[in-house]
């Protein structure tokens, strides 16, 4: 299975040619920085969880060389290389590789647009142990106030996909708000994707006309939800749904009452008119109570603000625009957290942080692929994507193969 791994990443998306300009500040290193970032990769890709575990697998005899090489690092080299490691080749390989996903085909749809959603994530948290990046707050515990140190990043995904794809990450610097931050990325992300989306829909906290200018400028547009802090536009658009007859949507066990308008000009500082769509939603759900099933009903109320035309985006469509917001919950940060330990710290250092992250959306996007792509519906019904790391590793141990082409530069 490892064999077979490998293979597929280095034929579909040429990782042997994508770590060449993997580099760091040694001067005269005695291992490889692209055998030190496989190392670090294939932590991810076999879910071994920490630099000691993987120091672990490091150390048995025949097994890690396989895959990199045989001079193998420490786990405190990893962490040591990471910190001064150039954080662009990543950020380049991530690109590549969401590129020829995309050039193969990979990410088709019936969407006459497509989304980015960008959100906040807290990665960690000490009250002992800080760095020169690290964000401060005050919290009180046993009654004494004590200052935390965390750290936060801002990530943007790709939405509506069977595959879950980061495109890109910032932290939050001491000081600066998630807004701030989030325009950052977004500038970044428009020149490394500038065709591979048509808007990026949020949360209500970046209903803000300098982050949604910062969009329309991009060529970008907006969908961010609406809450009652926006009272005069939600005002504007209730008056105007008492007149209009909802669209009636009715899918499985969820009945949807949309009121769709567009032309409210009262959300001061924005360039062109909003777009207001209000759903009323209700929804049976079937749940376990004691020893038996019982169906319940939920009903929600959800408001959004786009600035996407009618003509661009039926209601139908912008209203499961607005719900895909929840992708980058359940797809990315749920799975990775519970099975791939974003929120683990592997090394307390601002670019080993970011290096670390990126280094786990590409395994993470490498191993959807392998499993949704090449393998087949047969093998897939046998085990998870998430156990797909441990068949990994019982092959690396079982079988004797060499997969040390991933290095184009041999050690010396």
């Amino acid at each position: 299975m490892i064999k077979r791994f490998c293979g597929y990443i280095n034929k579909v998306f040429s990782v042997s040619r994508g770590i060449q300009d993997i580099v760091d500040k040694r001067r005269r290193p005695e291992i490889s920085p692209r055998g030190v970032w496989l190392s670090g990769l294939f932590m991810f890709v076999l879910r071994l969880g920490s630099l000691n575990a993987v120091d672990t697998e490091l150390h048995l005899p025949r097994r890690m060389e396989k895959l990199i090489g045989k001079r193998k690092p420490s786990g405190d080299s990893i962490g040591r290389v990471f910190s001064g490691m150039d954080t662009e080749p990543i950020r380049d390989m991530l690109s590549l590789i969401n590129h020829k996903l995309k050039r193969n085909k990979a990410l088709r749809t019936n969407w006459s647009m497509r989304f980015v959603s960008i959100d906040a994530h807290e990665l960690f948290s000490s009250r002992s142990r800080c760095c020169a990046k690290c964000l401060k707050r005050k919290i009180t515990v046993k009654g004494s106030e004590v200052i935390e140190y965390y750290h936060r990043v801002v990530v943007c995904h790709l939405v509506g996909f069977a595959l879950a794809l980061p495109l890109d990450l910032e932290p939050l610097l001491p000081g600066e708000g998630e807004v701030i931050a989030a325009k950052r990325l977004f500038k970044r992300v428009v020149k490394r994707y500038p065709r591979f989306f048509d808007g990026v829909v949020v949360d209500s906290l970046y209903l803000e006309a300098p982050f949604i200018n910062c969009c329309l400028e991009q060529g970008k547009h907006v969908i961010a939800v609406l809450k009652s802090e926006r009272r005069l536009l939600m005002q504007d658009a209730e008056g105007v749904f008492k007149i209009l007859e909802p669209i009636v949507l009715e899918e499985n066990n969820l009945r949807a009452k949309i009121w769709d308008a567009e032309g409210f000009e009262s959300f001061e500082g924005v360039t062109i008119p909003l777009r207001v769509l209000h759903s009323e939603e209700t929804e049976l759900k079937r749940k376990r109570k004691g020893d038996r099933w019982a169906v319940e009903v939920e009903e929600h109320r959800w408001w959004w603000a786009t600035t996407i035309p009618t003509t661009l985006l039926p209601s139908r469509l912008l209203w499961r625009a607005g719900h895909s917001r929840w992708d980058i919950e359940n797809d990315l940060f749920n799975d990775l957290v519970n099975h791939w330990f974003m929120n683990h710290c592997f090394k307390h250092e601002p670019r080993a942080i970011i290096n670390f992250l990126l280094t786990l959306f590409v395994a993470f996007v490498l191993m959807q692929s392998f499993y949704k792509l090449n393998m087949k519906w047969q093998m897939r019904s046998r085990f998870t994507l998430i156990s797909l790391a441990t068949q990994l590793l019982t092959s690396l141990a079982a079988h004797d193969f060499t997969a040390v082409w991933l290095l184009p530069v041999p050690d010396t």
